[in-house]
């Protein structure tokens, strides 16, 4: 074999070689993402888990402040005029 033949085997195995450690380096960098939105996706889905009951509750709230808003209104209104009475609370004005 020749030099030219000995330098160009040489060069191919270089370029080879290099190109395998940035197709490693690539697919290891690949494979740390995957595991990390992984841990990710996971970690939003028992959030999603936590908080599917979030609304049942939030209406069992509002529920029980239209009561407490209903019974001060009648506490404050006794001794009131009909007038006073017929005006409507805020929180009444809130509900659906």
């Amino acid at each position: 074999m020749g030099a030219a033949t000995i330098g160009t085997l040489v060069g191919v195995t270089i370029i080879v070689a290099a190109l395998a450690a940035y197709l490693i380096t690539i697919s290891y960098v690949l494979y740390r993402v995957s595991f990390r939105l992984g841990t990710v996706l996971i970690g939003v889905r028992a959030i999603v888990a936590q908080t599917d009951a979030v609304p049942k509750y939030v209406g069992i709230i509002l529920n029980d402040v239209m009561a407490i808003d209903q019974a001060a209104h009648q506490l404050l209104s006794w001794g009131k005029t009909p007038e006073d009475i017929s005006k409507v609370s805020r929180m009444r004005a809130m509900a659906p």
